[in-house]
C-alpha cells in the first residue's frame, strides 16, 4: 500500500509538472514572438545624410565682432561718398566712438574686389543710423563695405550675371538641389513648391575650395496675405569634384512684404589666418541689419557677429 500511495503522489506530481509546462510554454512563445515584432536598433551607419541645418538657429549670443576687422565697419548708402557707420558693440557704442581715430583713413572694399582709400572725419553720431562723409581725391567710386585699419582683404566675387552659360546653369541647378534638401518650416506649407532662384555668387579661397552663396525664394500665392520662404546658402566645391556641398544656410518664412532677404555685400579675408568671410545684409522691410559669416580653422562657417535692426 505504500509503494502504491508512493507510485500514485508519482503520478500526480508529473500530471501537475505537464499541466504548468503547457501553461508556461505558450507564454513563452508569446513573449518571444513580441520580442520578434520590435524593431532592431536602427543602424547609425544606415541612416540617411542629415540635411543641412538651420545655421540660423546657432548661438548668436556667442557670436562676437573680429577684432581684425578693425572698430568700426562701414556700408555704403545710395551715395559713393557717404557711409553708414556701424558700432559694432551695440551697448557701448561710446567706447566704439573712441576708438576711432579722427580723421581716420579707411579702406573701401567692392563686391569684385577693388579696393579704394578714403578719409573718415570725426564721427559723434553714436546713432544705430550714423552715417558719415567720406572725402577722398578722386571722390570715391561705388563700394560695398568698409574698414577703418584691421586686418582684411578683399577677395573678388563673380555674380551670376557675368558667369557663363553653362557655368550658371550648373550653379543654378546645384543649389537649387541644396536648398530642396534643406528641412521644410514646420507646417510643410512649402513643401513640393518649386525655387525661384534670385541670385548666385561665386569666389574662390585662396588654397582653398570654390564658394558658391545664393538666395532662394519660394511663394504661397494666396490673395490677400502671400507667404514667401527665402533661403540663403552658401557651398563649396573641391578640386575637380563638380559637386557643390551645402556648409551654411538660413531659412525665413513669413509675409511677402517682412519676410527677411538677405544680399552678399563681400567676401573678404580677415586677420593673420586669412579666414574667408562673408558680409551680408538682413532685410526686413522696414529695417536692415548686417552680419559676418565666418569660416573657421576647421573649415566650418558660422554666424560671427550681427548687428541690431536699423530703421532709418
Amino acid at each position: 500500500m505504500t509503494v502504491d500511495g508512493d507510485v500514485g503522489g508519482s503520478k500526480l506530481r508529473r500530471m501537475k509538472l505537464f499541466r504548468r509546462s503547457h501553461l508556461v510554454l505558450p507564454a513563452l512563445i508569446f513573449c518571444a514572438c513580441e520580442r520578434a515584432k520590435t524593431p532592431p536598433a536602427s543602424d547609425s551607419a544606415s541612416k540617411p545624410p542629415t540635411a543641412a541645418t538651420d545655421s540660423a538657429n546657432a548661438a548668436v549670443t556667442a557670436a562676437t565682432w573680429d577684432p581684425d576687422a578693425g572698430p568700426v565697419l562701414l556700408v555704403s548708402t545710395e551715395t559713393p561718398s557717404k557711409a553708414f557707420v556701424l558700432i559694432p558693440d551695440s551697448a557701448n557704442t561710446t567706447a566704439g566712438l573712441a576708438a576711432i581715430p579722427h580723421p581716420a583713413s579707411v579702406t573701401l572694399f567692392g563686391r569684385n574686389g577693388t579696393v579704394q582709400n578714403a578719409e573718415l572725419p570725426e564721427v559723434t553720431d553714436a546713432s544705430a543710423c550714423a552715417t558719415a562723409t567720406l572725402s577722398a581725391a578722386p571722390p570715391p567710386r561705388p563700394w560695398s563695405v568698409g574698414f577703418v585699419g584691421g586686418v582684411v582683404a578683399p577677395v573678388a566675387v563673380d555674380s551670376i550675371e557675368s558667369l557663363s552659360h553653362n557655368d550658371s546653369t550648373s550653379f543654378t541647378i546645384g543649389v537649387t538641389r541644396l536648398a530642396s534638401a534643406l528641412p521644410n518650416d514646420t507646417a510643410g506649407r512649402f513643401s513640393g513648391l518649386p525655387f525661384v532662384v534670385r541670385a548666385v555668387w561665386r569666389f574662390a579661397i585662396p588654397q582653398g575650395p570654390l564658394v558658391v552663396a545664393a538666395t532662394l525664394s519660394r511663394q504661397i500665392n494666396q490673395e490677400a496675405t502671400p507667404l514667401q520662404e527665402r533661403t540663403f546658402i552658401v557651398a563649396e566645391r573641391s578640386g575637380a569634384d563638380t559637386t557643390l556641398s551645402s556648409v551654411y544656410s538660413e531659412r525665413s518664412y513669413g509675409d511677402e512684404e517682412t519676410v527677411e532677404s538677405r544680399d552678399m555685400l563681400a567676401a573678404i579675408l580677415l586677420g593673420g589666418a586669412r579666414n574667408p568671410a562673408i558680409i551680408l545684409s538682413h532685410d526686413f522691410g522696414n529695417a536692415v541689419a548686417y552680419a559676418i559669416i565666418e569660416r573657421g580653422d576647421d573649415g566650418r562657417w558660422r554666424a560671427r557677429w550681427k548687428s541690431p535692426r536699423r530703421r532709418c
